[in-house]
């Protein structure tokens, strides 16, 4: 019986110590952006809904190395506070209107991408944005 008890916790073991070890990320570089309020570009399907607003940012070091082996982590920057993105609030006003705005990124070779959607889809662009990029490999 103790056997039986035992051979699925040595399954485990066999398994876990499979695990690839972890590469160090050594190289770290970080930019800093900031979005004005005319460099949103708005975007809506063929119907002219689903309204979303993007700006897309070259990111020199951003190369294939760090796209495949390394990692990107971007922040939104408000009041001195970073919040790593995707950055999700919900929101009231005094008129009772509710809304969520979510912030979001992609990267690919060469660039950075950042979004913002309102839930309510409205039309004013997202305004003035501070965002943090962190690469690293």
């Amino acid at each position: 019986m103790k056997r039986l008890l035992l051979l699925p916790f040595l399954i485990g073991l066999i398994f876990i110590s499979c695990e690839p070890v972890p590469e160090d990320l050594t190289t770290k570089v970080v930019y800093n952006f900031s979005i004005n309020s005319k460099e949103w570009q708005v975007h809506t399907d063929a119907a002219g809904l689903n309204r979303y607003y993007s700006c897309s940012l070259p990111v020199s070091n951003l190369n294939s190395n760090v796209y495949d082996d390394g990692a990107v982590i971007a922040y939104i920057v408000m009041d001195g506070y970073q919040q790593v993105l995707p950055y999700i609030r919900h929101y009231e006003n005094s008129k009772g209107e509710r809304w969520t705005r979510t912030v979001d990124f992609d990267f690919s070779d060469g660039a950075v991408n950042f979004y913002v959607t309102n839930s309510d889809f409205a039309v004013d662009s997202p305004g003035n944005m501070d965002f943090r990029v962190v690469l690293m490999w």
